[in-house]
């Protein structure tokens, strides 16, 4: 009704036959994406796909052409790695995936090593030392529990998409988690000095992050452990007496969210007191 189009996003490895099963997949969608990816860390260059520097920025040139030759036009392309890859190689692949047609340079903290400040320097030398027009995004692993804070970190030196997922599943620890993200933006986005001078936002209706949260959890098995950020099972209980005396005067003093917010709805005359 508000005149939105979600874009349709294929992945595949950068060689032809990935590619073609993805675009297959995505082409009848009004906005169709493909997102093509290599490693480009020393030790997944030589240890895993055994290429050199000179050969992983072929194959991803190769790639982003090859995508762009059967007719999409958003093409999506990430250095797996990237936390450990180092900048000079990371600024000449992107550079050159730019220049055959990539729109969307997405940077992934694959092994979730990054620290926020790191991270954050790593999307900044890319926005300064990259030309061409593109959107700079990030996907961030929780290996040591920082994805969302790295995320932020990217949104704050230029990132304007953020690749992350309900719950935070996702490979090992996980990824950085859609509601965790989302509301953390949605909370401090107007603070401009968080966020690169900028205010910051999305599209996302929070009334819907519980509601999804659960479905994900029911179809996939995966339980939410009860402290999770957001929506965990105790993200919105009091057990502490200072804690409930507060709550029971004004629950402000205790919920920066109110959890009607997300689409958690506990009786309005609840305060989520545990006895």
């Amino acid at each position: 009704a508000d005149g939105y189009v979600p874009v349709i996003c294929g992945l595949s490895r950068a060689n032809k036959k990935d590619i073609d099963a993805s675009w297959e997949g995505v082409r009848h969608a009004l906005r169709p994406r493909i997102h093509t990816f290599i490693a480009t860390s020393k030790i997944h260059m030589e240890d895993k796909l055994k290429k050199t520097p000179d050969e992983v920025v072929q194959i991803a040139v190769d790639a982003v052409k090859y995508a762009k030759s059967l007719g999409c036009d958003d093409i999506e392309f990430s250095p797996e790695d990237a936390g450990r890859s180092e900048p000079e190689f990371l600024h000449r692949i992107l550079t050159a995936v730019v220049e055959a047609g990539a729109t969307t340079l997405n940077i992934p903290d694959t092994v979730g090593i990054c620290l926020p400040q790191e991270f954050g320097t790593l999307i900044a030398g890319i926005k300064e030392n990259v030309p061409g027009q593109y959107v700079i995004s990030t996907h961030c692993q929780n290996d040591l529990g920082l994805s969302t804070a790295n995320s932020l970190a990217g949104v704050a030196n230029g990132a304007r998409q953020v690749e992350c997922t309900i719950n935070g599943i996702g490979e090992r620890a996980g990824n950085a988690s859609l509601e965790e993200v989302a509301m953390a933006i949605w909370m401090r986005g107007q603070e401009k000095q968080f966020f690169g001078g900028h205010n910051a936002y999305t599209g996302i209706n929070p009334v819907y992050i519980y509601p999804a949260s659960k479905m994900v959890k029911d179809f996939s098995g995966m339980a939410v452990q009860p402290h999770k950020a957001i929506v965990g099972a105790n993200a919105f209980a009091h057990e502490s007496g200072i804690h409930q005396d507060g709550m029971l005067k004004n629950k402000k003093t205790y919920e920066i969210i109110a959890p009607e917010t997300i689409g958690y709805f506990r009786g309005e005359d609840s305060v989520g007191v545990v006895m």
